[in-house]
C-alpha cells in the first residue's frame, strides 16, 4: 500500500482526532481526585465478529452500490488505566475482513482504538459496564486501501481473576468509513476478549 500526500493528510486528521480524544479521557480531572491511584495494566487481546460493507465505486464500467458480509477476526496488544470505576483503553491490532461479493472487498490490516470505560461496582470479582471509543484504520494494508475510521459502542465486563490480573470481556459494534471505493461505509459487531497484567501504578 502506497501512500501520497492526500491519503498522508487523512491520516494525519484522523490520528489528530483520536489523540484529542485519548488526551480528553485522561484529563477528566473533575471525575476523579487527584489523590486517586490510576494503575496500569498490558496484555493480549482477541476479536471475531462479523462486518457489513457497503461498498460504492465503479463496477463493470458503471458507478453501483454492492453489499457485502463477511467474518473479521483478529488480535494483538492492549494497554489500560484503572481509576475506581472507570478506565482507559488502548488497543493495537491486525485484523482480517473476508467478503462474499463482487468486487472482492476483503482486506487485512493493523487498527488502533481507544475507548473509556465506566464500570458498574456490582461484585468484588465481575463488574458489568459500558464502553464507548474511536477507531482508526491503519497502513500497511494487504490490498489497496484508503484507511477508514469510525465510532464503538459497547456492553463490556470486567472480571478479577487475581490481585494482579483481569479478563475483559467486550460485546460490541462499529460503524465507520471503508476505505475501498468511494464514500464506502462499514458495520461491524462481535466480541473481543482480554487478558490484561497488572504492571503497577501512576
Amino acid at each position: 500500500m502506497t501512500m501520497d500526500g492526500t491519503l498522508l493528510k487523512k491520516y494525519c486528521y484522523k490520528a489528530g482526532f483520536l489523540v484529542i480524544f485519548l488526551l480528553f479521557l485522561f484529563s477528566t480531572n473533575n471525575i476523579v481526585y487527584a489523590q486517586e491511584l490510576f494503575f496500569t495494566y498490558i496484555g493480549a487481546t482477541i476479536i471475531g465478529g462479523t462486518n457489513s460493507i457497503s461498498y460504492e465505486g465503479w463496477v463493470d464500467n458503471k458507478q453501483s452500490t454492492i453489499d457485502s458480509n463477511g467474518a473479521v477476526y483478529g488480535g494483538g496488544l492492549i494497554a489500560c488505566i484503572f481509576v475506581r470505576q472507570f478506565a482507559g483503553e488502548f488497543s493495537l491490532t491486525y485484523m482480517q475482513y473476508t467478503s462474499d461479493s463482487k468486487p472482492d472487498v476483503s482486506v487485512s490490516h493493523p487498527v488502533a482504538a481507544v475507548k473509556g470505560k465506566y464500570f458498574y461496582p456490582l461484585h468484588a470479582v465481575f463488574q458489568p459496564g459500558i464502553a464507548v471509543g474511536l477507531y482508526l484504520d491503519l497502513p500497511p494494508a494487504s490490498s489497496s486501501y484508503d484507511g477508514g475510521a469510525g465510532g464503538t459502542i459497547a456492553v463490556c465486563s470486567a472480571f478479577t481473576l487475581s490481585s494482579e490480573i483481569k479478563m475483559l470481556i467486550d460485546i460490541y459494534a462499529q460503524y465507520g468509513s471503508f476505505g475501498m471505493g468511494e464514500s464506502s461505509t462499514k458495520k461491524e459487531s462481535g466480541i473481543a476478549l482480554s487478558v490484561v497484567y497488572k504492571m503497577g501504578r501512576l
